[in-house]
């Protein structure tokens, strides 16, 4: 597996399409790749969660200003860490052009030499915190954690602090200290200052989002909350229903809520462990404005914020899309399914495996179900599971007769009619993820074709699925 093949399959198991450092399931969800390669995991993403120093930070005007913190650290002869983790010391006299630099804002071509004589470009310098690193992935990446607990801290700034909305201006310190008993978050103020003057966008984002919801819910005494107890016993609740239908749906599947208002009638609930009675209660205590679970999505600074509620058991869950056949060729890797108003795309998203359904057209555009997101849907439904993706390219690999048999049968089927000669000539001449993809997409193809009072429904949830609406999902609002 590429680099690329590996980012790209990392993004596409992640709860919001692209991965972040920041959030404990993506992290884990890349150990577990990284591992199945026999790669050092910790490794790897101790590294990956490291940032360089570049003309860029030490050009920003901000406090500390970094280029002075460097400059002080090179006088007072302190260490700096390197990104292999080494430890140097700059030599001021072998470092004399580069400290002048520094010293008139130029800081491009910046080359120092340590004591030992080793000459280092600034990119080989760690961005530790002193140099303006937040708590996750060296203060690059968009923090998850951090973010949606500032959502937190402005419901409650405006709910409790103002008792009206808000602006970004509102988005302070002190309002945040005020705001402190009515969240329960993981994140604290001075990551949540830091995320918000690193990515200045969200001040307003954030405003946005509180003020919808502030005017969607009326003020029930909520607590807010963010990765907290509370939110666990609800998903705690989930993972045991889930094994007792024997379903392998993702907890953002279930249900894909960044943040909860809570009620103080919450705070003492058991929740069921069977899934209808569960879905059942999320419904009625939303109903009842007692827990509202909130998808966020990032408000561009041009637009205004919208809502949609998702898993209503009161709206019916009609099948809006249609089954209308399908394309595929004997050159491609892969099947599209058809429907009124765009294509389901049926294809390894690695190179092997990773294989997974891509929607293209109205419903949830880019929205992808995977191998254990169909198999979900394919059991709900009554119809036979697809095979595991471990053990068709196992069988491909040592061209496995009974999984030949059945690719040779499904392409005569499906692709075109094809002689056993020349299916074989084909299958030679094709590498190992033409087999898979094929194979998979194909197989997939078969339910539909072979049931078709099942084609509609099967894309439906396929279509739910995307948009974390399935028929077992519970319900939540998200705000965009």
């Amino acid at each position: 597996m590429t680099l690329n093949e590996l980012l790209l399959e990392w993004s596409y198991r992640t709860q919001k399409g692209y991965p972040s450092l920041d959030n404990p399931s993506d992290v884990l969800i890349l150990k577990t790749l990284l591992e199945k390669l026999n790669l050092p995991s910790d490794t790897i993403i101790n590294r990956m969660s490291e940032a360089s120093l570049n003309p860029g930070e030490l050009r920003k005007d901000r406090e500390p200003n970094r280029a002075e913190v460097f400059l002080k650290k090179i006088e007072n002869n302190e260490e700096f860490e390197l990104m292999d983790g080494s430890m140097v010391i700059i030599d001021k006299e072998q470092s004399a052009d580069s400290i002048q630099k520094l010293k008139d804002k130029d800081f491009n071509k910046l080359i120092f030499t340590d004591t030992t004589g080793k000459q280092l470009k600034l990119n080989q310098f760690k961005k530790t915190e002193e140099f303006g690193a937040g708590s996750g992935a060296g203060g690059g990446s968009v923090d998850t954690r951090i973010m949606e607990s500032a959502h937190c801290f402005g419901l409650a700034i405006a709910y409790y602090v103002k008792g009206e909305k808000i602006t970004k201006d509102d988005l302070v310190r002190e309002n945040f200290e005020q705001a402190q008993p009515h969240v329960d978050v993981d994140a604290t103020i001075d990551e949540i200052e830091e995320f918000l003057e690193r990515k200045p966008l969200w001040y307003e984002s954030t405003s946005k989002s509180v003020n919808k919801i502030y005017d969607l819910f009326p003020n029930n005494n909520f607590k807010f909350h963010r990765g907290s107890e509370q939110v666990k016993t609800i998903y705690t609740a989930w993972q045991t229903a889930k094994q007792k239908e024997e379903l392998k749906l993702m907890d953002d599947k279930w249900n894909p809520a960044d943040i909860w208002l809570v009620s103080p009638k919450i705070q003492n609930v058991t929740f069921s462990n069977d899934l209808k009675v569960l879905n059942g209660e999320i419904s009625n205590f939303y109903e009842d404005n007692d827990l509202i679970g909130i998808s966020l999505k990032m408000i561009g600074k041009k637009a205004k914020a919208t809502s949609k509620v998702f898993g209503d058991p009161n709206i019916p869950s009609g099948n809006e899309y249609k089954y209308e056949g399908y394309k595929t060729t004997s050159k491609s890797s892969t099947v599209e399914i058809q429907y009124n108003g765009g294509s389901i795309t049926c294809r390894n998203f690695s190179v092997e495996t990773g294989w997974s359904t891509e929607i293209k057209g109205k419903a949830a555009q880019g929205g992808k179900c995977g191998h254990t997101g169909v198999n979900d849907i394919l059991k709900l439904n009554g119809l036979t599971l697809l095979p595991s993706q471990k053990n068709t390219l196992a069988a491909f690999k040592t061209n496995d007769e009974e999984y030949y048999n059945k690719l040779f049968y499904l392409f005569d089927k499906f692709v075109e009619n094809i002689n056993d000669e020349d299916f074989k000539k084909l299958y030679d001449e094709k590498p190992l993820s033409w087999k898979t993809s094929n194979f998979m997409g194909l197989e997939f193809l078969e339910r539909l074709e072979d049931n078709p009072e099942r084609a509609d429904e099967v894309l439906n949830d396929v279509m739910r699925y995307a948009s974390s609406s399935t028929k077992i999902s519970s319900q939540f609002i998200k705000i965009s």
